[in-house]
């Protein structure tokens, strides 16, 4: 073999050990929040879907791991096994303990409870609630349930401010710390909402990683203070798009634009854009859809694999994101998402 050709396959292997590279080097966190609550549809999923999910979830090579653990993984820029996936839950409604967390621990998935404490001590002090106790709580970590911290309030963080912001989280850890003997190290921001302030703030609190609510695996080339989580409910939870999220892998993107996903009115539409990696290969089937649309955006590929998303209609206030496929082989796709934020929408 010539010098040329050992050269040319030396740059084939390794483009191709990094395209294999990636599939392990993200994991996908899915979000719930109620379970078999019918009446709450939005942030419900119904016992049967449950039922069908955990089936498949163990029984097509998934590998469990606690969050903790992904987080200091993705952290250390660590490998994980392929298809690592893990199970949180916000909010500590009442159905966690009694529907939600039997179902899983029979079936040895792990789960994360991001729990916000006014709620957890409103349900202490009455006889009936929608949401668990501290007694709750305590039964889940003793079970093996990984506690984590969602505020105290639930506050809609950036419209509260910082400082509003940070006394509500404080006022939470001393509730955890009164009541478990620590502070959880993991948090998950209110309705997935944040900032570039608020994600320092969070790490200057001393938490290992803190997650969102927009939809994408979390990545080792992802912010460990702003890693997505797939949302699941009633109306997201068939089994079709069950498959597509949990067997997804990161799209692996670099040079990410603009890094405030705060939009003041003179930056919405923001002008959004990414690299992706030269091992990733078919990128004119790249899909990338921003929320309010309905239809894909209009895709800009300039030098090399540098991808510009270019939409006219402006998001509108509150909550947004942009999501972005790709096939990835082997019946699975590459996911990458991004959320934003416009101020002035409607609080929920």
């Amino acid at each position: 073999m010539t010098r040329a050709a050992l050269l040319l396959l030396s740059m084939l292997l390794a483009v191709l050990g990094r395209a294999a590279a990636f599939a392990d080097q993200s994991a996908v966190v899915l979000l719930y929040h109620r379970f078999g609550e019918n009446d709450y549809p939005s942030t419900n999923i119904r016992l049967e879907q449950l039922d069908a999910q955990i089936k498949q979830l163990t029984s097509d090579g998934y590998h469990f791991m606690s969050l903790s653990e992904i987080a200091a993984k993705l952290k250390a820029k660590e490998r994980l096994p392929e298809k690592t996936i893990t199970i949180t839950v916000d909010d500590a409604y009442k159905s966690v303990i009694t529907e939600g967390w039997p179902k899983l621990k029979a079936a040895g998935i792990p789960l994360t409870l991001f729990v916000s404490t006014d709620p957890v001590d409103a349900a202490s002090n009455q006889a009936s609630s929608n949401y668990m106790t501290w007694d709750d709580i305590r039964t889940l970590d003793q079970e093996g349930v990984e506690i984590a911290h969602h505020t105290a309030s639930h506050l809609h963080m950036p419209h509260a401010g910082l400082d509003a912001s940070l006394s509500d989280i404080r006022r939470a850890s001393e509730r955890f710390e009164t009541e478990l003997g620590y502070v959880p190290k993991l948090f998950a921001y209110p309705y997935g909402e944040y900032s570039l302030d608020l994600k320092t703030a969070i790490e200057e609190e001393g938490f290992d990683a803190a997650f969102a609510q927009y939809s994408g695996p979390a990545a080792t080339w992802s912010d460990p203070y702003a890693l997505p989580r797939f949302p699941v409910n009633e109306r997201y939870g068939d089994s079709s798009r069950f498959k597509l999220i949990s067997q997804s892998k990161a799209l692996p993107v670099s040079d990410i634009v603009p890094s405030d996903i705060v939009l003041a009115e003179d930056r919405n539409p923001p002008i959004y854009g990414f690299t992706v990696d030269e091992a990733v290969r078919g990128l004119s089937a790249l899909a990338c859809y921003p929320s309010h649309l309905g239809k894909p955006a209009d895709l800009i590929r300039l030098e090399g694999n540098r991808i510009e998303v270019r939409f006219d209609k402006p998001f509108p206030k509150g909550r947004n994101r942009i999501n972005c496929t790709l096939p990835a082989g082997g019946g699975r796709w590459y996911w990458h998402g991004q959320f934003f934020l416009v101020p002035g929408g409607q609080l929920d």
